[in-house]
């Protein structure tokens, strides 16, 4: 009786310990979110008292706001997988009126690879061991006086 016990207090500790932990993060939106906007009628300040900052604006071209929630789940020992993902986009025109209003969901996202480049620089790349070996003899000359480098020596 004792070991079946025992046996049932461990299986459940170990499906305890395999829930998954989970991290909301970012706006918490409501169902109605939609029905809180008008388009053609909300300002920025209403959007504003309504849903707080936007989590991101636009850079460029006419005034975008974006409210984005993502809630991230971690079982174990493995790597977090994104649950839940949305994106609400609320765009505003010139007078900063609501001109158009959509939402995206986790399914609706794309992949895209990032591309790696970089700027080349003018001159020579020193490796490590160029490094290294430059530095020989350039400290602790002659005399015991120890000088940093760039500094000149006392005449």
């Amino acid at each position: 009786m004792i070991i079946k016990q025992s046996i049932i207090c461990l299986l459940l500790l170990g499906a305890i310990a395999c829930s998954p932990k989970v991290d909301n993060r970012g706006y918490v939106s409501d169902a109605d979110w939609k029905d809180q906007i008008t388009v053609g009628t909300s300002t920025m300040d209403d959007v504003l008292v309504k849903f707080g900052s936007p989590s991101s604006r636009s850079s460029f071209g006419s005034e975008s706001w974006y409210y984005i929630s993502q809630r991230k789940e971690t079982t174990a020992f493995f790597a977090p997988e994104i649950a839940d993902q949305e994106v609400m986009h609320i765009a505003f025109d010139s007078n900063g009126v609501v001109s158009n209003v959509e939402k995206f969901t986790k399914a609706q996202a794309q992949e895209f690879a990032l591309v790696k480049r970089t700027t080349p620089t003018e001159g020579h790349s020193m490796s490590f061991v160029e490094q290294v070996l430059g530095n020989i003899g350039r400290f602790n000359k002659a005399g015991g006086e120890t000088l940093a480098p760039g500094r000149q020596s006392k005449r």
